[in-house]
């Protein structure tokens, strides 16, 4: 048998620096235009939350006056959460400064716990991260004009985003067909029937996982409130936003409640890691399971995956869009099928939907959840 041998011609050299040139075009471009690139993410994000909001809302009224309504609940929302977590946090700031550390080393001696934290060097760790929010919730004089640039650059770039968001509300469906027209003939109604499943089962997900994280925050807020910890409103938003994770969020969100309940007492710090441990147990055997089997099983590998990207690239809003995509992608992924070409289960969705036009798409959806997550399963 002969040995294949590596030819090299002036075409195939040719084209190869073209390609090499055309990555490299395409890197940069995408490096410098790394702010519009997320501006678009993101309204894309808002936009795919929001269509189904405001299309129920346009039934009883004019698009625009549910667009400006879904914008400004919104916009009270956040901005109570942020008012409080910045008044919370300025106002304790020196406390805060001097009694998280305090509490990190309360933490790391008192048993079981205390030597694993001392590994993580949890005390240190804590000192530097509390030195520099406190500083950063000092405000004094010289600060004011650098808190001005930086709050008008960020309006600036919120006014974009949704500016993009209302384009991509009115627009998006139009978008996707253009996008799904480039397919075959033969491929488009199959792609349809994928993409409105996969759309409605992250909605589904991605709102049972909202439910869930918004009772984990009430929770604590609760907790806090009714303990007397330090911080209740920021612990809240933090808890809600780790629940979003599965199997693990609820216990970390317990973690930094436990952390400063130490200035209370060691005894309610345990307590309340113990409390945590129950509801994370409970959460991973029925609640969890509960969500995987209403839309599609999304699992803990791939959410740490996508969330501390999407987080350690743009923060809290880079964590909703690495999710959002991520659970795009799984349920396009699990509604097409591991054991099964695109064309074959595309056309069972296609032909099955051009069979019963009467049939709900949420209960088409369903059932496909339901199939995909039996043969996992099995």
């Amino acid at each position: 048998m002969a040995t294949p041998t590596l030819r090299f011609t002036p075409s195939s050299v040719l084209r190869a620096a073209v390609m090499i040139g055309v990555s490299i075009l395409v890197a940069g471009v995408a490096v410098r235009a790394a702010h519009p690139i997320m501006w678009f993410l993101q309204a894309s994000v808002i936009a795919a939350l929001a269509w189904p909001v405001i299309g129920r809302l346009k039934r009883h009224m004019p698009s625009w006056v549910a667009i400006l309504g879904l914008t400004i609940a919104v916009a009270v929302v956040v901005g109570i959460l942020g008012a409080v977590g910045f008044s919370e946090l300025q106002n304790e700031s020196k406390r805060f400064e001097t009694s998280v550390p305090a509490a990190a080393r309360r933490l790391q001696d008192t048993a079981p716990l205390g030597g694993v934290l001392k590994e993580l060097k949890l005390a240190r760790q804590t000192d530097r991260i509390a030195a520099d929010v406190a500083q950063r919730f000092r405000l004094s004089g010289r600060d004011l004009p650098g808190l001005a640039t930086r709050v008008g650059g960020g309006a600036s770039a919120t006014f974009v985003v949704w500016v993009l968001a209302v384009m991509i509300v009115f627009a998006g469906p139009g978008m996707v067909d253009a996008g799904v027209s480039w397919l075959r003939p033969s491929r488009r109604a199959p792609a349809h029937a994928m993409l409105r499943l996969a759309y409605a089962e992250t909605l589904r997900y991605l709102g049972l996982t909202a439910v869930r994280s918004i009772v984990v925050g009430v929770v604590t807020y609760a907790i806090a409130v009714g303990l007397g910890i330090d911080l209740p409103a920021l612990l809240a938003t933090l808890a809600a936003l780790l629940a979003l994770i599965p199997y693990v969020g609820i216990g970390l969100a317990s973690l930094p409640v436990a952390l400063l309940a130490v200035l209370n007492s060691p005894t309610q710090s345990v307590l309340i890691l113990v409390v945590g441990v129950t509801a994370q147990t409970v959460d991973a055997l029925v609640v969890q399971p509960r969500i995987d089997r209403a839309a599609f099983r999304f699992g803990l590998f791939p959410t740490l995956v996508v969330t501390v990207i999407g987080f350690s690239l743009y923060g809290p809003s880079g964590l909703f869009i690495g999710l959002t995509i991520g659970c795009v992608g799984m349920a396009m992924v699990q509604t097409i099928g591991v054991d099964q070409t695109f064309d074959e289960r595309s056309n069972r969705a296609a032909s099955s939907s051009n069979a019963e036009p009467g049939v709900d798409p949420e209960a088409m959806t369903s059932s496909t959840a339901s199939s995909s997550t039996s043969t996992s399963d099995t």
